[in-house]
């Protein structure tokens, strides 16, 4: 059975690393796509991040068979910063589809969170501090509920103006099933953990359900990239030539047209201005009249209507 699992993680770990070598290409190359969440950055980060995990679980069951739960303690402590930092990928990741400025604020909560685990995790395997097993699981329960409870808002919010803006249907389906799989692998990795480090078994056969879902989760990314990569739709776009589809169906003017494609990328109105040598109070005016021509209210809405020129028919 051992073999099985150990043989069942490098096939999940080999599935793994093929849509996140796709999507390192398509960074990296500038290949066109069909989707843009599949040329975002932050999509390479997610995907490099479950790569990680994967082997850290192939290396746990390999070598704990071989030398003892001792010498994966360390590992373990790495798979709990992980859990923090796939957390924060998988926000980064909707917060930029949508187009919305990142809450500085999600670092420094997350790095305190990490940094807590870190620091309970050696404590309660070296003795240094004293800590109950109930006292540990309670500490561990509660930090490992910071990050998902965060990520849910997050979710919510995000998953939310991604319907508003009615863009790619494959893309919501995708960020749903990405919040709910990573909701469940992080309850079934922090039992996982709790039942190597204490004298309780909360999950049998945790190691065959945490594979399930890596298993689910990296076909999920390898299904997403081949459909993504798949260029037998000829209506694929550039920016350029969606910025251009964007200007006649809506009659936007050249500085209309400039200003659009700035705020797509990011800019703010005083980058803008400083960009084009223009006022900040006519940036905003040509910001204003651009949102009324196309029918949005915000940054977001009009990144959204951007986007979905991408996978017009």
């Amino acid at each position: 059975m051992l073999q099985f699992i150990q043989l069942a993680y490098i096939v999940a770990l080999m599935i793994g690393i093929l849509p996140f070598s796709m999507q390192l290409l398509i960074c990296v190359k500038n290949l066109s796509v069909n989707n843009m969440m599949a040329k975002s950055k932050y999509t390479l980060i997610f995907f490099s991040i479950i790569v990680i995990f994967n082997l850290c679980d192939f290396l746990t069951i390999f070598l704990e068979s071989k030398t003892g739960a001792q010498t994966v303690a360390w590992i373990y402590i790495a798979e709990n910063i992980l859990e923090v930092v796939l957390a924060y990928s998988l926000i980064a990741m909707q917060c930029d589809y949508v187009g919305e400025k990142k809450n500085k604020g999600v670092i420094p909560l997350f790095l305190t969170v990490s940094c807590a685990m870190v620091l309970i995790d050696i404590f309660f395997i070296t003795d240094y501090v004293f800590f109950s097993e109930k006292v540990y699981i309670l500490s561990m329960i509660g930090l490992n509920l910071i990050p998902l409870i965060v990520t849910g808002y997050y979710a919510a919010k995000y998953m939310k103006k991604v319907y508003k803006g009615n863009p790619d249907k494959m893309v919501i389906t995708y960020l749903f099933l990405y919040n709910i799989i990573f909701f469940f692998l992080c309850i079934i990795a922090t039992v996982s953990i709790v039942d190597s480090r204490t004298s309780f078994d909360y999950i049998q056969n945790d190691k065959g359900i945490y594979l399930v879902f890596w298993l689910m989760f990296n076909t999920m990314n390898l299904v997403l990239m081949l459909s993504s990569c798949s260029l037998v739709d000829k209506g694929i776009m550039t920016d350029e030539e969606a910025l251009e589809r964007l200007a006649e169906d809506y009659r936007l003017s050249a500085r209309e047209k400039e200003i659009a494609m700035l705020l797509y990328e990011g800019k703010n109105n005083n980058e803008i201005a400083e960009e084009l040598f223009l006022s900040i109070s006519t940036v905003k005016v040509h910001a204003s009249n651009l949102y009324r021509k196309l029918g949005v209210t915000s940054r977001v809405q009009l990144i959204l209507k951007f986007r979905a020129i991408y996978t017009c028919r």
